[in-house]
Parts: C-alpha cells; structure tokens; sequence
C-alpha cells in the first residue's frame, strides 16, 4: 500500500446527489439479489415448515419435473433462481431508497447536531466518506430507515416469498400475485409487517451500529506497526484495503444482527405463506408456530443459511455502494 497523505472524512463529506445516492443504492442490491438468490430460496423453503430441511429442500429444489430432461441444466438454473425477479425489485429498489434515506438522515444530524456527530482524529485512517455519528445514532437511523423502506417494499416481500416457496410451485408470478389478491385482497400483500417491522429495524440498527464500529476497529488489527509497536496511520486506506474493511465489517454486523432477529424472519415466513393458520397478528402466529411445530427450535430455521446469505449480501452491497460514493467524491 503506497504512502499517501491522510485524507479524513470529515474532510470527505461533501453532499453527494440523490441520484448517486439511489443509483448506488440500486446497483448494490440488484447485484447481491442475482448472485444469492439460491441461498434465499433455500432459507424460504426450510422455514416453511418445522419438518423441511436443508438437504430435504435442496433435494427438491434438485429434484427435475416430468416435462424436462433431468440433466437440463437450465432447468437446474430456473428452479435455484425462481423467485428472482421479485428479489432482485424488492432489494434493488429497496436497497436505492433504503440507502438513500440511510444517508440523508446521518448526513442531517452530522450536519446539525455536533454533539451527535463524529470528528475523525488527527491520525485516524478510513474505508469510508459516508458521515460520521456517534453510535446510538447510527442505531437509530439505522433501523427508521429500514422500518420505512420495509412498508413500501412489502408487496414485494409477500410476493417473494409466496413465489420462493412450495406453496405456488406450479404457479407464474403474475398468477401468484393474483391468488394473494384474490384471496385476501390488498391486506393480503402486507401480511407479516408487524414482524417485518420487529425484525427489520433492530437488525438494521445493529448492523448499521456494529459496521460502523468494525470499520475503526478493523484498520487497527490490518495496518502494520512500527518499531515501537504503534500504530502506523501515516497513510489513506487503498481501495483494495477499503473493500476489505468494509467486507469484514459487514461479515461481523450481519452475524450479529441476524441471530439476533432470527426468530422473527421465522415468524414472518410462516404468517406470509399461511396466513390462515398462523393468523395475521404477531404474537398469535409466534405461539402457534411454537406450540403446534417443533417448538421454540423451529423459530431458527434457516439460521445458518440466513447468516450466509445475509453476510454475504451485506458485503456485496455495502463494498460495492461504499466505493460507488467514495469514487463520486474522488
């Protein structure tokens, strides 16, 4: 990494466009939804009942109809990627509209509430030109943010995991949409907000707190020393070395996050599928599901596929959304 003199953020931080904001927002969504939509469509079918699991679901997923060749390999790919076009308009848009509100909401309390903001020291190295608060507001924001884009992306949501799973196997998108609409009206495509809701914002706001937090602390453990065993912040973060942060970073906030939430994506799959048996209200479907499948087990199901899918779309999206507003401001 060659010597270059330190650029801080706070130096950094002029606005950036709404549509650099939305774009790269966009970008980084569409980009994690295409390549990880097997992992999603896993996880949906593993929660969709207390008896499927992983091997069971991949099986099925494998698993050729009589109408094609088994050994069609657009086949294989069809069914490892159903569900993507509402994946990729759900976290496309979302992660565009989501990043943006993100922004505009830190860049305001950096702007007007110092005692809320963050001044990087005189020797402190970056990955990062987003702004800089301190942590309960990054919590905070965090998870407004998420709660407002969850609501108006909820359609999607209900569509996408209608569509991932078993329940509308043989069925189009358009048709499924129809069935939701037929059958519950348009209530029917906001089933499991409440949980959604529960879910989403503390997890957004633990990530959101937790990435921040990993992106200082990160640097220290990765940059060489000097002789006297201290820190060498003589120099910026490379681009290499920046993606790296940001990439492990995210790895640390969205494990976390994501076992901490799990129970309520649970919840959130089975009142979006079943809505009849599991009710529309949170609480009923959480005791239903503990009472009437495997118990408080069942409410971390897909757990460890969620966490791979989930650290792995967080790196993608953040590495490439960081570097998109870092480039815009080079």
């Amino acid at each position: 990494m060659s010597s270059t003199p330190l650029t801080t953020a706070s130096n950094k931080q002029s606005s950036v466009s709404k549509s650099r904001q939305i774009v790269s927002g966009f970008v980084s969504g569409f980009s994690s939804s295409i390549l990880l939509q097997p992992l999603d469509l896993l996880k949906t079918r593993v929660q969709q009942s207390s008896t499927s699991t992983l091997s069971a679901s991949w099986n099925e997923l494998l698993t050729p109809s009589q109408t094609v060749v088994p050994d069609d390999f657009l086949h294989l790919v069809r069914r490892l990627w159903r569900g993507t076009l509402p994946s990729v308009l759900r976290t496309s848009l979302g992660s565009g509209l989501y990043f943006y509100t993100l922004h505009s909401m830190r860049s305001y309390v950096h702007d007007h509430d110092k005692s809320l903001s963050t001044l990087d020291s005189a020797t402190s190295v970056r990955s990062s030109v987003l702004p800089k608060i301190q942590g309960y507001a990054n919590f905070l924001s965090g998870g407004l943010a998420r709660g407002f884009v969850g609501f108006i992306m909820m359609p999607f949501t209900v569509l996408k995991v209608r569509y991932e799973s078993s329940v509308a196997q043989n069925a189009t998108l358009w048709q499924t949409a129809r069935l939701i609409y037929s059958s519950h009206g348009v209530r029917g495509f906001f089933y499991g907000f409440g949980v959604t809701f529960v879910r989403d914002t503390p997890y957004a706001g633990i990530y959101v707190f937790l990435y921040e937090l990993a992106k200082d602390w990160i640097p220290i453990i990765l940059l060489p020393r000097n002789n006297n065993d201290v820190l060498d912040e003589s120099r910026l973060l490379s681009p290499s070395m920046s993606i790296l942060v940001n990439a492990l970073s995210s790895t640390v906030a969205a494990t976390a996050a994501v076992a901490a939430t799990n129970p309520f994506d649970a919840v959130k799959t089975r009142m979006q599928l079943f809505p009849t048996k599991y009710g529309t209200r949170m609480w009923t479907a959480f005791g239903r599901l503990v009472r009437e499948d495997s118990g408080a087990r069942c409410l971390f199901d897909g757990l460890g596929l969620r966490i791979v899918r989930k650290g792995l779309s967080s790196g993608i999206a953040w590495c490439v959304y960081e570097e998109m507003v870092r480039q815009s401001q080079v």
